[in-house]
């Protein structure tokens, strides 16, 4: 008997390449990775607009750091109020109100630059109201992404989100920092609030899901978000995860927001050269979601989780011992491709341990993680300004590399493979 066809139009090519991209077949899915697409561009480009902008306004590392907590004070304080908000509320019209909201707040800060109105604190408050406005937006958007495709699909749909926002990174991030070269960095701002409208207009087609709870018999808010507390607290897999988000979160991803610092004062680049700093995160970012979603649903996450995040803190230090531009080239794409496997990995590992009732407030717990890293960047700039953005780096990558290596004997209960205590709701969603 003849061998099957493996050559290109072969059927067990076909059948491994519409494997790889089964998750595109969902309704409603590619309205929204294109909207995430979106959003994270908006993110990225403002976040490369806020590190120049301040660092050229007060030459100073710890205004750097002052700003990124401000923004990840926001963010972290107001995660679990805005997770229960998301078991609460119709999802879909949610996401599409804070993209809206996103976007005033963009055109706003791009008028006071364009107008030489800036000063340091305007920047405070609206990096605080940003991080508002992503702590809603980061648990709605994961809590109807798996409405969406389901636990089976789930890390496919998250590698293929990550995936796209690894693009998004290398092609925002040299544009990012053209744009600051050529027109100036108010118009930055002017792309990010553009863009924030676009993943609102691309939503906006998809059917309302059924919400988890009815707002009639929901509970009320405080009781609500004790409730989320409690569990998080209870449930030993939910809180190991917790933790490594919060150690990882705190000590490895604050190196992003020294990129400025870095690119100046010990690479000696320009704008230019930072916009290439950021794309090499892209660059490992892409790499290791092209992996990551090849793998299906990937049974040993405990040890994928911990291997990230040792290789990351690794990445970390070794960029702050460098003082080459094409060594941290290489060094800030290590440092992508293991912190986005960290993510993708985590968020799967946590969204399949919470049942549907919970699933928004405990995103918001993770997603409230995520904002200690802007908040922790102030230490990171007072130790910069103590000694050197270099030593900084060294210091808060080993942290989180020394996390890593304590839990290395647990691996295998890190993130124990297991299904939600209640089956996603099936979500008629179509894609216009």
């Amino acid at each position: 008997m003849a061998a099957p066809a493996t050559g290109t139009g072969g059927a067990p090519t076909r059948s491994r390449v519409r494997q790889y991209f089964r998750v595109f077949e969902v309704p409603g899915f590619r309205l929204m990775w294109t909207s995430s697409l979106l959003m994270f561009t908006a993110f990225l480009v403002e976040s490369l607009a806020q590190g120049w902008l301040i660092f050229h306004l007060t030459d100073s590392a710890a205004w750097v750091g002052a700003v990124a907590g401000a923004k990840g004070g926001g963010w972290f304080l107001f995660s679990l109020p805005a997770g229960t908000l998301v078991d609460r509320t119709n999802r879909h019209l949610l996401l599409i109100g804070v993209f809206l909201v996103s976007s005033i707040v963009m055109f706003a800060l791009a008028f006071l630059v364009l107008t030489d109105a800036i000063v340091p604190w305007h920047l405070l408050v609206f990096g605080a109201a940003n991080g508002m406005l992503f702590a809603v937006s980061q648990p709605g958007y994961n809590a109807l992404t798996y409405d969406t495709v389901g636990p089976a699909n789930l890390l496919n749909a998250n590698a293929f989100r990550f995936m796209g926002v690894s693009i998004v990174f290398i092609g925002a991030a040299l544009a990012g920092g053209v744009i600051i070269e050529t027109l100036g960095v108010g118009w930055n701002y002017i792309l990010a609030a553009s863009a924030f409208l676009g993943a609102g207009l691309f939503i906006i087609p998809m059917r309302n899901p059924p919400q988890s709870q009815k707002a009639e018999d929901a509970e009320p808010l405080t009781k609500a978000m004790a409730a989320g507390l409690r569990h998080a607290v209870q449930n030993k897999p939910l809180r190991r995860l917790l933790f490594l988000s919060l150690m990882t979160e705190a000590f490895a991803f604050p190196y992003l927001w020294m990129f400025p610092v870095m690119a100046e004062d010990v690479l000696h680049v320009d704008a230019s050269g930072l916009g290439v700093l950021f794309a090499m995160v892209g660059v490992g970012q892409l790499c290791a979601m092209i992996v990551l979603a090849s793998l299906g649903d990937f049974k040993h996450k405990g040890w994928l989780l911990v291997s990230a995040v040792l290789g990351f803190g690794l990445s970390v230090v070794l960029f702050g011992l460098s003082s080459s531009f094409p060594l941290s080239m290489v060094l800030v794409a290590l440092a992508g491709g293991t912190g986005i496997l960290y993510d993708s990995t985590l968020m799967t590992s946590i969204m399949l341990t919470v049942s549907d009732q919970m699933r928004g407030r405990i995103l918001g717990l993770y997603v409230a993680t995520w904002g200690i890293n802007q908040v922790t960047t102030l230490g990171l700039g007072g130790l910069a300004r103590a000694t050197s953005a270099q030593m900084g780096l060294v210091v808060f990558g080993g942290i989180a590399a020394a996390n890593a290596l304590r839990l290395l004997p647990v691996a295998r209960h890190v993130a124990p493979h297991k299904e939600p205590e209640k089956s996603p709701v099936s979500v008629d969603l179509q894609d216009g």
